[in-house]
């Protein structure tokens, strides 16, 4: 859709302006689109770069329990029980430290930057369910550590089963943890939904629900649903996993990559091969997309298109994969990981055709984004224009992320809360913009500083052409 937009006209009503300070601000949602022309956001899926091997070619196997970054290492925890512990300097090569994690179903790990005490830093979230389930005994349990190594349990902090690893944060914006987990819509077709909860410790027992009649597993009697499948997905579909993150390098930018799961039926597929024939289980496939968030509660996607394109037929990450939770940077890219199994789930395959198509069945695979790279702000090469809502800064230089590549360009204005020109800082006055950049300058014949408008209300007003812009950030210096 286009977006109509007359931008040499002053604005009838300037709304307060938003404090930006020195943070970076990303274009994930049209917080930063007053108005556009020709301009639409776009979700940008990474680039796969393959299986992830050991120092003797081995690929990986399992669940991405999560990926950390800590004392200059990347971690990965590998297995969805009995976790063994890699480590890599690039984010590329992994070795195996021989460290496994203390036991439990889908551990997971989360490193504590609000925690005071050192030997609590690293802290480590559990299953534990034998049958029949007693919530006296099962369910989930913390344990803390001071290398992420070796852990002193603690116990139960929810008496439910959440088949899924429980994924903890601190946000510091709103000074509590926040946990993101399973919570099942029984009798319902989309029955797998997210479910969020709020507390001050996660060592003491979380808040929760007591439903009306309470089962093994966290249900949405339970806990608050923040996402779901909805009625433009697929009617056979839920959500398998979260895989929920808080991006550290831009102000209010909540990620998630969710695993999208479209059930399969033996009416509509009567084609699929379970692994005993005759049984019928939960097959289907999954995928994983992109969900954004300014607050954590209110969740958006940016396009319904996967964010990791499933493999083909004869390729080892077929039909399913699940992104694990973490983000590690290295240098200008952000790197991810993902498990696939090549078949369905509950591991039928497809066809009887492709049984023996791909040579390599499953592992983990890495991708990686651009920096802020997840979703663009963009201008085709008919060329598109959009100004900001009012926004107040700190900073002498305004910088963007952005990617006009050699027949692209940008321009940038900056104006009064009104929407006039601001004198030396109008598009005429601007430096063309050409290029690939995570942190470009923007210039006005050949001055950069922007001192003297900060702390005052201002609009960006962006012009380009074949571009993709991806944040701004007022700097000093």
């Amino acid at each position: 859709m286009l977006h109509a937009l007359v931008l040499l006209l002053p604005l009838a009503v300037a709304a307060d302006p938003i404090d930006v300070g020195g943070r970076k601000q990303l274009f994930i949602d049209d917080r930063f689109l007053a108005e556009r022309e020709r301009v639409e956001l776009h979700a940008n899926p990474p680039q796969k770069l393959g299986l992830l091997r050991d120092e003797k070619g081995v690929p990986f196997m399992g669940h991405v329990g999560r990926v950390i970054e800590d004392g200059g290492k990347v971690r990965l925890y590998l297995g969805h029980e009995d976790s063994e512990v890699l480590e890599s300097d690039d984010g590329l090569q992994f070795r195996r430290t021989g460290a496994r994690l203390p036991g439990g179903l889908f551990p997971t790990i989360f490193v504590d930057p609000h925690e005071a005490d050192p030997a609590r830093r690293y802290k480590l979230f559990h299953v534990e369910f034998s049958p029949p389930f007693d919530p006296a005994k099962h369910g989930v349990f913390a344990s803390y550590s001071a290398d992420g190594l070796n852990f002193t349990r603690v116990g139960q902090v929810l008496p439910l089963f959440t088949d899924n690893p429980p994924l903890v944060h601190w946000d510091e914006r709103i000074g509590k943890y926040l946990i993101y987990t399973r919570a099942l819509a029984y009798d319902s077709e989309n029955q797998r939904r997210i479910g969020r909860i709020e507390t001050d410790d996660v060592l003491k027992p979380w808040p929760h629900r007591k439903g009306r009649a309470d089962r093994m597993f966290s249900s949405t009697d339970n806990l608050d649903v923040v996402y779901m499948a909805d009625e433009e997905d697929d009617p056979h579909s839920d959500v398998y996993y979260n895989s929920t993150a808080i991006y550290p390098e831009a102000q209010d930018v909540y990620l998630m990559f969710p695993t999208h799961f479209r059930h399969f039926s033996p009416e509509r597929n009567p084609f699929i091969r379970p692994p005993t024939p005759g049984r019928w289980e939960d097959f289907g496939m999954l995928e994983v997309q992109l969900a954004v968030s300014r607050d954590g509660v209110k969740w958006e996607r940016p396009g319904r298109d996967p964010y990791v394109p499933g493999g083909l037929a004869d390729e080892w990450d077929r039909w399913y994969a699940v992104m694990g939770p973490g983000v590690a940077r290295r240098g200008n890219y952000l790197y991810q990981y993902y498990n696939a199994s090549g078949r369905l789930h509950d591991s039928a395959f497809l066809r009887a055709e492709y049984e023996k198509t791909a040579k390599q069945l499953g592992g983990v695979g890495v991708v990686r984004q651009r920096l802020d790279g997840f979703v663009s702000a963009d201008a085709d090469h008919r060329g598109g224009r959009l100004r900001t809502p009012a926004v107040v800064f700190r900073g002498d230089r305004l910088r963007l992320n952005i990617d006009a590549g050699a027949m692209g360009t940008a321009f940038v204005e900056l104006q009064d809360a009104e929407g006039r020109p601001i004198p030396g800082f109008t598009l005429a006055d601007c430096e063309e913009i050409g290029g690939n950049f995570l942190d470009q300058a923007v210039y006005w014949k050949g001055n950069p500083d922007v001192s003297s408008l900060a702390g005052r209300p201002v609009r960006i007003h962006v012009k380009m052409k074949r571009a993709k812009l991806y944040s701004f950030q007022f700097t000093q210096g």
